[in-house]
């Protein structure tokens, strides 16, 4: 721990940037032998699993304990892409989602991947505002919400003039058609349809990338199955998995196909659930676990952990947010687990590290995966530097996104001439390969997962009557994890309280980005340009 720390304080030094400018171009390349497939589907590949293990169960209901069988799994993809092509879906056309976990999740992204359609995941918590602006920037056509949170969709798909036989809810809704309606196909017939799977785009999910406010990531087909095979490469399953990372998140939805490819079933939870998540870990004996550093945090802490036998399970595997060591070495020595962490960005579909079984090394996130490079660049002088050396990450793979949707200036910013994906963090290479991430040159916050842009919730904070300037930062909890944190100057003459700036954030973004802490100053540092100068309030507050 004191060399990472020794090492990300010199890394950015002049004499490190000397040493730099005399350095020939360097690239890490994975350890591991390169996947060798022809660009396909994922559907096309899981397919192919279905067809081998037709009864084996492929999606399990981790609430209401139902089944559903591979070959189910194949007839019901086969039905949903048969009645929504009856209904207008075509090639290129884009479906917008808000939904919870739930079996219908992959049932509906297979049968879109199978007509070559576009799936663009919302956060199921979104505001008719947040999803209403997603409709717009992705031109999406149909909405296919949850009953659990169907009234903000059934909100924004009419302010956008989508008419309601586009619209469909999965559950029980008596607002809005219903999902399985979708299964109501008396002949199934799939259009064939000409699929260019290293071109053309399968999932438009939205991220705010490196900076600013949220753009929609064009990734191909081959984008998500390449990643598929990347992560089984590193991350091979022999019993069942478990769904309970969000799979409108691109490390869950890739999850969600790796599980899938390997013919093991995926226990699903619609949320997280602490007796049921455990329970599950019991009863299906589920050997790797991926989850996000807050799970950890309860699996550390609380004590009804002890009343379930967990023996099972081996591996607790994080990778949607970094997981700092005390918390790391307190779930181990809690379960007597290993712990892997892997790291990814939705750009890059998402995984490019990952830990393998037989290589655990605290803190650092793993090996590159195969056919994927890696070059660690010092941020002033954009030379290549030596392992041990701390600067920003670049990956270049196939699961590369293939760019921002209707923003040619941020793709060019983002991917560099010769392909590499500028992810915006600082990190570095050991002499054993093994890749740590210390630091974000970038200045979103992640939240349990999720990330919010600070420009989003500063637009939101200035819309208060009695605010003069803001700016947000990250703040963080007791246990060292990042929330949205907001410094506030207020008018003069006025008095605002935290507790009613929350509240006004609140009232307008999904609970996720909402303002967790509020410190009020009497000036936002700002450059000559009228940028924020995150980076001195951030080590102010």
């Amino acid at each position: 721990m004191l060399r990472r720390v020794y090492i990300h304080r010199r890394a950015l030094s002049t004499a490190a940037a000397a040493r730099a400018q005399v350095q020939e171009s360097r690239i890490y390349t994975s350890p591991f032998p390169a996947v060798q497939v022809t660009p396909q589907t994922s559907w096309q590949l899981i397919q192919e699993t279905a067809k081998a293990k037709p009864n084996a169960a492929a999606l399990i209901c981790g609430m209401s304990h139902k089944h559903v069988s591979f070959s189910e799994f194949d007839t019901a993809v086969q039905k949903t892409a048969t009645s929504l092509a009856q209904r207008g879906v075509s090639k290129g056309d884009v479906v917008l989602t808000n939904m919870v976990n739930c079996i219908e999740y992959p049932i509906l992204y297979h049968a879109l991947t199978a007509l070559g359609a576009i799936l663009s995941p919302a956060a199921p918590l979104h505001s008719a505002v947040e999803l209403g602006q997603q409709l717009a920037a992705s031109k999406a056509t149909f909405v296919i919400t949850h009953q659990a949170v169907e009234a903000a969709a059934k909100e924004a798909a009419a302010a956008h003039g989508i008419p309601a036989d586009r619209c469909f809810s999965v559950g029980s809704t008596t607002t809005m058609q219903k999902f399985s309606v979708l299964q109501d196909v008396d002949t199934i017939h799939v259009p064939q349809v000409s699929i260019d799977a290293v071109r053309d785009v399968n999932y438009l999910p939205f991220s705010s990338g490196t900076t600013g406010t949220p753009k929609g990531v064009k990734l191909s087909f081959w984008n998500l199955s390449v990643n598929m095979l990347q992560v089984g490469a590193m991350e091979p399953f022999v019993s069942p998995g478990l769904a309970v990372l969000p799979y409108y998140h691109i490390y869950g939805t890739t999850i969600m196909n790796t599980i899938l490819l390997s013919g093991q079933p995926q226990v699903i939870f619609p949320k997280f659930d602490l007796p049921a998540f455990l329970h599950a870990l019991q009863e299906y004996k589920i050997e790797k676990a991926h989850i996000a550093p807050p799970i950890a945090a309860v699996l550390a802490k609380h004590p009804v952990v002890d009343n379930y036998d967990l023996s099972a399970t081996k591996y607790l595997i994080s990778g949607a947010a970094p997981m700092g060591a005390a918390l790391e070495n307190a779930v181990k020595a809690r379960l007597g687990v290993k712990v892997k962490q892997a790291y990814g960005m939705t750009e890059a579909s998402p995984a490019v590290n990952y830990s393998r079984d037989d290589h655990e090394v605290p803190s650092s996130s793993g090996h590159i995966v195969p056919n994927t490079e890696l070059r660690v660049v010092c941020p002033s002088s954009q030379n290549d530097l030596s392992p041990n050396e701390v600067g920003e990450l670049w990956y270049r793979g196939p699961q590369v996104m293939l760019g921002y949707l209707n923003n040619d200036e941020a793709t060019e910013n983002t991917i560099s001439p010769c392909g590499f994906l500028k992810t915006g963090d600082l990190g570095y290479v050991d002499d054993l390969g093994n890749v740590y991430v210390v630091d974000r040159l970038k200045e979103l916050i992640k939240y349990k997962g999720h990330q919010i842009a600070p420009a989003e919730l500063e637009d939101v904070l200035m819309k208060h009557p009695k605010v003069m300037d803001a700016a947000c930062i990250r703040g963080y909890n007791e246990d060292r994890e990042e929330l949205p944190k907001a410094c506030v100057v207020v008018k003069a003459g006025e008095v605002l309280s935290a507790e009613e700036l929350m509240e006004f954030v609140a009232a307008q973004v999904a609970p996720y980005k909402k303002i967790r802490q509020v410190v009020f100053v009497e000036t936002i540092p700002k450059n000559s340009a009228g940028k924020i100068l995150r980076r001195e309030l951030q080590a102010v507050h």
